[in-house]
């Protein structure tokens, strides 16, 4: 029963980490078309979230009667895991690499770590501390030397996606305390309704409507954007939350991990160079996701 639950944990971090190692790439399709500036990251994050919760709405006719009685933590996993990174993530693509900012993602472990500790009370052992420790060293290697000749590329736009992830390890611990009885589909669906009936206003208020008219480009723009909301905002959070029920919130975490594995083939995909520099980091990336790993089973 234990290795049956064991399996399907690795196959939802694998599923996500899939889904949301894309996601990046598909942020950046919905920002540029051949380098050339389409969508704004605000027209791009609300379009996002309200296409989202569009996806997710059928299930309120289910699961709406849940959301009084929850309304606080739900308005606090909206806005954290899916509100605010959505536009942090956008904006920090104007001018920093698609890679990069699925490289930056992997602190979401730490910040899970960090936030359990500090406003939730999670017990922490020592040798989570050295996994999420080895596998941060990894991950802020791979922005250091993200390039393969060595040269990193820093800006201080990648502190937005750090901003995120703080936003991300906020939300996994507020499901995984607050949430943790509703089933994952409610969570999901109710949680955006937070942040759709809003987006859908400021989207069409954001000028999306007369770009869509005007730009020849945009409308591809929006089905990318489209695929990034279905998968990585809709189904993908209905995964994370079916993970977070099975396994504690840090672990869950470390699928941002693999995250930057997804997103290096996506550049090798895309004709970026990789060398063996980036590929000895995400060696330590997934010895870390093995290690914390190896410590729960062993509970």
């Amino acid at each position: 029963m234990k290795s049956e639950r064991d399996g399907s944990i690795w196959l939802l971090l694998a599923v996500l980490a899939l889904i949301w190692g894309s996601s990046f790439i598909l942020m950046k399709r919905g920002l540029y078309h051949e380098e050339v500036p389409v969508l704004t990251p605000w027209q791009m994050a609300t379009a996002r979230l309200a296409i989202a919760w569009l996806a997710l709405s059928p299930l309120l006719f289910r699961y709406a009667a849940l959301f009084p009685r929850h309304w606080k933590p739900l308005l606090g996993t909206g806005l954290l895991g899916n509100g605010i990174p959505a536009l942090l993530f956008a904006t920090a693509q104007t001018r920093i690499p698609s890679a990069l900012s699925g490289m930056l993602n992997s602190l979401t472990p730490l910040m899970t770590l960090l936030t359990g500790a500090l406003f939730f009370a999670t017990p922490v052992r020592m040798v989570h501390v050295l996994g999420i420790c080895i596998g941060l060293l990894g991950a802020m290697g791979l922005v250091l030397f993200g390039q393969a000749d060595g040269l990193g590329g820093w800006s201080w736009y990648a502190l937005l996606p750090v901003l995120g992830t703080l936003g991300y390890g906020f939300s996994g611990n507020i499901v995984k305390r607050h949430l943790h009885a509703l089933p994952p589909m409610a969570t999901a669906a109710l949680a955006l309704t937070w942040m759709g009936p809003l987006a859908i206003g400021l989207a069409l208020g954001s000028g999306l409507p007369e770009k869509l008219r005007t730009d020849p480009n945009a409308w591809n723009a929006l089905g990318h954007v489209a695929v990034l909301a279905v998968m990585s905002s809709a189904f993908a959070l209905v995964l994370w939350n079916m993970l977070l029920q099975r396994t504690p919130a840090i672990r869950a975490s470390m699928v941002t991990y693999l995250m930057p594995v997804v997103a290096i083939a996506w550049g090798l995909l895309d004709r970026e160079s990789i060398g063996p520099i980036q590929l000895g980091m995400v060696a330590l990336v997934l010895g870390a996701v093995w290690l914390v790993s190896a410590a729960e089973r062993g509970r």
